[in-house]
């Protein structure tokens, strides 16, 4: 009994710092995306960005889908007034409009 109340307890623990961790998601910042400092990010940066995240509720984010989201002229860069005005999450999209669930983040 005492083995199966520590694994009890374990599992309780990692899922406890799961929930925890998905609840201090930062919002991203276009400065701290863009990595090269040259006023837009390229689809590297956001898939760079993309790696650091949790895993959503339906498994990891998709960069090519937050770029795709992103870039809305669909010049092959993302621009501030784009980064700004991009979808934001809560209402079925994960941080920045990706692929999975998340935290919804704020202007």
């Amino acid at each position: 009994m005492r083995i199966r109340l520590s694994f009890v307890s374990a599992l309780t623990l990692l899922i406890g710092t799961a929930v925890w961790a998905q609840a201090q998601f930062t919002p991203p910042t276009f400065d701290g995306i863009d990595k090269d400092k040259n006023g837009k990010l390229s689809k590297e940066e956001v898939a760079a960005w993309v790696k650091t995240l949790p895993p959503g509720p339906n498994g990891p984010r998709s960069a090519d889908e937050v770029f795709a989201r992103w870039d809305t002229n669909k010049d092959g860069s993302v621009s501030k007034e784009e980064f700004d005005a991009r979808p934001r999450g809560g209402q079925g999209q994960g941080p920045g409009g990706g692929a999975g669930g998340g935290p919804p983040t704020t202007k």
